[in-house]
């Protein structure tokens, strides 16, 4: 039962210091209580077929090594600037500087304005210039690499479903998770990709470089008319087949308030989460525009490629528009696709007890994804996007001293008020009762959470 906590929470303050060591968390890199992002609990009535597994070496349980870095806590060892690498003995050799807290950090006070402390901001030289995208996008960034432009034609649909909102502690599954008879099949194919397939995440930041290869799933809902432009989400941790499931039932709907478009789903499979060199860790926790430039240079040109699309929609688009471009990521793949939209052209983030503690810390941010409240405040705010939070109470370092930056509820609590006061659309859902990346409050929230994460959208 959702109820809504309006006013209730406030920003906590950022601790001047990071421990060095931080506070690890148990499950390592495992993104699910049980089912994990190949697809939904039973409990839910989803099928898991052709849904992908997220195995690909996720850890399900363990503390992380010093410098591996993990959804349980802050990792410690070298970072290189400009996206460096997870784990001691390895060096980030492409992916830019991020912008946002230089090495001072920058972070909200309890007033809500934004503070910083000595370091600054950490930005690039240079004004504003486009990046071409692969895909046929661009992004124009500022002097501190900012996304910019992004709100072309984007229409306000109000604050409705806007908020901070309380569930559980018990849960009933959304019965939208439950396949309706007849609901249209779609077309789905897979492809795999190795590291030696790309120049983004090719393994070389670890010594001796990973070898390593991952499925990419692809889903086109039945609506689809070849030769248009498809809005779309790309899914963290291999296919979620939760969110298939929600359009086949919802796309099309002639109530407003419970539909969502025709969306196409793009699961992308993690690298490899053994540690103390975890793959994984640097694609998602790393603060930088990496993980966009992987997807969007990378992976959807590969998947626009493919033969078996090509039989079937010969003239497949995926649209460029960034009000049609959205992201789900749970635990580490939180951050992961807030970066889609932070550093990128994607305008809708799903976040599921998503990391935004230090994990992995870097020379142009040292408390890693933690930063993100600050960068938020200190930033103009960015009226197209719409970003859906949610944390358990027992999530992962739940009353842990700020100063470790590692307290999964009170970075998302953070987050949410950071955006709320910085004027963006946002909902954020406190579960009582659950843990790290809970499927009984994933299985009652999210069908609800992607309706309104897609409200308004219009195709241009």
């Amino acid at each position: 039962m959702l109820r809504s906590a309006a006013g209730a929470f406030v920003l906590a303050a950022f601790a001047a210091g990071c421990s060095s060591n931080g506070n690890s968390g148990t499950n390592g890199g495992g993104d699910s209580n049980s089912s994990g992002n190949s697809g939904v609990s039973s409990s839910g009535g989803v099928s898991s077929s052709g849904g992908v597994s997220s195995g690909a070496g996720a850890s399900s349980s363990g503390t992380p090594a010093a410098g591996g870095g993990t959804n349980g806590g802050a990792a410690t060892g070298g970072m290189s600037p400009g996206g460096g690498a997870a784990g001691g003995s390895g060096s980030g050799s492409s992916g830019g500087s991020s912008s946002g807290a230089g090495a001072g950090g920058m972070g909200p006070s309890k007033g809500g304005g934004s503070s910083s402390s000595s370091g600054g901001g950490a930005t690039s030289s240079g004004g504003t210039s486009p990046t071409p995208v692969a895909d046929g996008g661009s992004v124009a960034r500022d002097a501190g690499g900012i996304a910019v432009g992004v709100d072309s034609g984007y229409v306000d649909p109000g604050s409705v479903g806007d908020g901070d909102f309380v569930v559980g502690p018990s849960y009933t599954p959304s019965p939208n998770l439950t396949l309706k008879a007849n609901a249209p099949a779609g077309f789905q194919y897979s492809f795999t990709m190795t590291s030696a397939m790309s120049t983004i995440f090719n393994g070389s930041d670890f010594n001796p470089p990973l070898t390593f290869s991952r499925t990419i799933t692809v889903w086109i809902p039945q609506q689809y008319v070849d030769g248009t432009a498809s809005p779309f989400m790309v899914t963290s941790d291999g296919f979620y087949a939760g969110i298939k499931t929600v359009v086949q039932n919802l796309a099309g709907s002639a109530d407003p308030n419970n539909s969502v478009p025709a969306l196409t789903v793009i699961g992308i499979q993690n690298g490899p989460d053994v540690h103390p060199n975890s793959e994984r860790s640097l694609e998602y926790d790393t603060v930088s525009d990496r993980y966009w430039r992987f997807v969007t240079q990378e992976v959807i040109p590969t998947a626009l490629a493919n033969a078996q699309l090509k039989a079937k929609f010969p003239n497949f688009q995926l649209t460029s528009d960034p009000d049609g471009r959205g992201g789900y990521g749970c635990s580490s793949g939180g951050p992961a696709v807030m970066g889609l939209a932070w550093f990128g052209d994607f305008n809708r983030v799903f976040s599921f007890s998503g990391s935004f503690v230090a994990i992995q810390q870097t020379t142009a941010h040292p408390f890693g994804a933690w930063e993100y409240t600050g960068m938020i405040t200190s930033t103009p705010a960015r009226p197209s996007l719409r970003v859906f939070l949610e944390v358990g109470q027992n999530d992962h370092g739940a009353g842990t001293p700020d100063s470790t930056h590692s307290d999964w509820v009170t970075s998302n609590t953070n987050m949410a008020a950071a955006l709320k006061a910085n004027g963006n659309h946002y909902r954020f859902i406190l579960a009582n009762g659950a843990g790290h990346c809970d499927d009984n409050a994933r299985n009652e929230v999210m069908p609800d959470g992607l309706v309104w994460l897609w409200r308004g959208y219009q195709p241009k």
